[in-house]
């Protein structure tokens, strides 16, 4: 079950449904940029009413269980049962760059092709010229190689790498960067407070990245 964080007397939505039954359009689509969990969500749920399957069970369907995963991974619950989509998920980081390494090989693992090739390699690809690159996701510290876009539920540096990143809100990092060669994960307790700032972790994979390609 998801933890009840909730202030005394709150009385609004409590389950995942209930919260997008109150979801209301706040623009006409491609006029503007917003992150928003809700919009995660939502893709999730249409998934499960167009397959009958639950989260975890598509994604174990047609992912995690071909990419030789060594552990199972969980999600959180809502009070219905239903997984949470746009955070709570769990898995070990071997696994997690077993997923990223499947991704950096155009959605293959050695000869078995898990995701079809487009999805994986139109993720940076397929980024709008000129959208949403100006607009600029607020933890990017100032000193970053670029200004980040988001396509496809991923974000995107706009580096000469192709490298396309998950980044989950407490410091977990999943970066995938099919020119350099590399996929790197970082697990991580980070402290969300404008008085503590947040680690370049960014820059310091493509360093390493760099790094390592100009070693070969």
């Amino acid at each position: 079950m998801a933890p009840q964080l909730r202030p005394y007397g709150y009385n609004g939505p409590t389950t995942i449904r209930e919260h997008l039954l109150t979801a209301r359009a706040t623009g006409r689509p491609g006029t503007g940029f917003r992150y928003e969990n809700g919009n995660v969500e939502t893709l999730a749920e249409v998934l499960r009413r167009v397959t009958g399957l639950t989260t975890s069970a598509l994604l174990s369907e047609m992912i995690w269980s071909k990419i030789g995963a060594e552990e199972d991974a969980y999600y959180i619950l809502d009070g219905d049962g239903v997984e949470a989509a746009c955070g709570g998920f769990s898995a070990t980081a071997r696994d997690v760059a077993r997923l990223g390494e499947m991704l950096r090989c155009g959605g293959a693992i050695g000869d078995r092709q898990v995701v079809p090739e487009g999805v994986a390699t139109t993720i940076t690809s397929g980024v709008p010229d000129g959208y949403p690159r100006r607009v600029r996701f607020p933890a990017a510290p100032p000193e970053s190689p670029a200004t980040l876009s988001y396509h496809d539920l991923w974000w995107i540096p706009n580096d000469p790498y192709g490298s396309y990143l998950a980044s989950g809100i407490h410091g977990q990092r999943l970066l995938v960067s099919p020119g350099l060669d590399l996929v790197a994960v970082h697990f991580g307790a980070q402290v969300i407070s404008l008085d503590v700032p947040v680690a370049p972790l960014v820059q310091v994979f493509l360093r390493i990245g760099t790094h390592l390609a100009s070693t070969r």
